[in-house]
């Protein structure tokens, strides 16, 4: 089986993922990972000037706290070089041989990347170990990390590993041309590829002599250092500071953790009842890891529980990880889940994926159309994120309802729309509501974008002879749109 295969395969399996999984990168790479293949081959190729990656469309996905993640949305050209580059190149990505050095995750095992929860369980499992094992121990991550890392570190990184010439400078081009030369803040959030990127970016501080603690476990860019000395731990802890500082490179103060770890954090005003319940349902999260360990501890909670977090529905205080612990406790215990969605995405739109997810079990989906239309015609501010994933649910579950196709033109003209939103839209192969005229204004001038994109492989569905005559425009504009006209006439 070809790289290309392989690679394909990998992306397939990570897609549903990411942070902004579109069908148009989906379709385009199941489709097409051959040509996509060969058109990589000619960026490479330095005799053909004129092909390079495209710079990236910036979105941004929803953090706990209203914070807010900016990254890119690759096309899917850029999409698939990540993952054919991490496969071609995944035995560089390798575990510490030091057993005192563990670093866990987003690495290959027998041809097949790790699946993260469990890497982050035994990262988890691992720390739980050592707690009991050491006196002391100081927990921290990198600020911003994604955010932060400088391109010609991640270059001189991949060069050292001893990856082929022509392999370095292709990484290099992507990464300057897929952000337009800036040199940081390009790295893409969400995918695996990029994950194992960071992951053994920061391997050197796992290599390092100078880090004199019985034990480190890393998870990514969060770490934890253990040691019966706390004097040994506040030396190490400035070394690692000193040392990714030469990486331009800071922790994050506020989730920092010295000498004890207390795994309820929770504010001296809260009562005993909110304080139990989560303890009951503390559960970590690190970089790359979800929510799902929530379910299993949610359904044991007892009715008066229950009946205590439905009230915090209606309490502003409620952090986003009770917020978290409610809606899996709505879900599993009240038969109305559908009424809470729209609240949970419009307070907590961090939560926006998961509720995509959880909305595969509902029953009432004329009720949910409605009450999403009802918060999309409101004054209500929404996000990219949260209207992302809100046509996502439409596309899934809700297209044959009465309210379908007006809560679609109600996200497309939304006054916080953004082109990836509205590609999200584009993409669905619905012939209704009007859709068809959307898209054919995208496809007919002249553009290559993410709304001209996303148009055509939203004609997937279309006759092949509607799909060919608006598709001889499309292509004209340039070499990726040829390759996505390809694609769908193929069909």
């Amino acid at each position: 089986m070809t790289n290309h295969s392989k690679a394909k395969a990998f992306y397939l399996g990570d897609y549903e993922w990411t942070l902004f999984p579109m069908e148009t990168c989906r379709f385009v790479i199941d489709k097409g990972s051959k040509e996509i293949s060969k058109y990589i081959e000619e960026i490479a190729n330095p005799k053909l000037k004129d092909c390079c990656f495209l710079p990236q469309e910036t979105v941004f996905a929803a953090k706990k706290g209203h914070h807010q993640r900016r990254t890119v949305k690759l096309d899917p050209v850029a999409e698939f070089y990540m993952y054919e580059m991490a496969y071609k190149n995944r035995k560089i990505f390798r575990a510490s041989k030091n057993a005192k050095r563990h670093n866990f995750g987003y690495r290959f095992n027998d041809g097949n990347p790790i699946p993260i929860h469990e890497s982050y369980k035994d990262f988890n499992e691992q720390s739980k170990v050592y707690e009991k094992k050491y006196k002391y121990l100081i927990k921290f991550d990198v600020s911003a990390y994604f955010n932060s890392i400088y391109h010609h570190d991640m270059s001189n990184w991949f060069s050292a590993q001893k990856t082929s010439q022509s392999e370095i400078e292709l990484f290099g081009r992507f990464m300057r041309e897929i952000n337009s030369g800036f040199s940081i803040d390009f790295m893409p959030h969400g995918l695996y590829p990029s994950k194992m990127l960071g992951s053994h970016f920061l391997s050197y501080i796992d290599h390092s002599e100078l880090i004199i603690s019985e034990q480190m476990i890393r998870f990514m860019d969060d770490f934890i250092i253990f040691s019966d000395s706390k004097d040994t731990l506040i030396k190490d802890f400035q070394t690692i500071q000193k040392s990714l500082g030469q990486k331009s490179l800071n922790l994050n103060s506020e989730k920092t953790v010295l000498f004890s770890h207390d795994p309820v954090s929770i504010h001296s005003e809260v009562d005993d009842v909110k304080s139990k319940i989560m303890a009951k349902l503390y559960f970590d999260s690190g970089s790359g890891v979800g929510f799902q360990a929530y379910e299993e501890v949610a359904r044991k909670l007892s009715g008066e529980e229950v009946e205590y977090l439905l009230g915090l529905l209606n309490d502003d205080d409620a952090t986003d990880r009770e917020a978290s612990l409610i809606l899996d406790c709505i879900q599993e215990h009240t038969a109305d889940f559908y009424r809470y969605i729209p609240k949970f995405i419009h307070r907590y739109p961090y939560l926006a994926k998961k509720i995509f997810h959880k909305c595969g079990e509902i029953d009432e989906l004329e009720e949910l159309s409605e009450q999403l239309q009802d918060l999309l015609s409101s004054s209500a501010y929404l996000n990219e994120y949260q209207l992302f994933w809100i046509a996502k649910v439409v596309e899934s579950y809700l297209l044959d309802t009465i309210c379908g196709g007006k809560v679609l033109a109600l996200i497309y003209e939304h006054k916080n729309s953004t082109s990836i939103s509205k590609a999200k839209i584009l993409e669905i192969p619905d012939h209704r509501f009007g859709m068809p005229e959307w898209r054919e204004v995208h496809l007919k001038n002249g553009s290559s974008s993410w709304l001209a994109w996303s148009s055509a492989v939203g004609m997937r569905k279309d006759k092949k002879q509607t799909r060919r005559y608006l598709m001889s425009y499309f292509s004209k504009a340039s070499s990726i749109n040829k390759l996505i006209a390809g694609c769908v006439n193929s069909l």
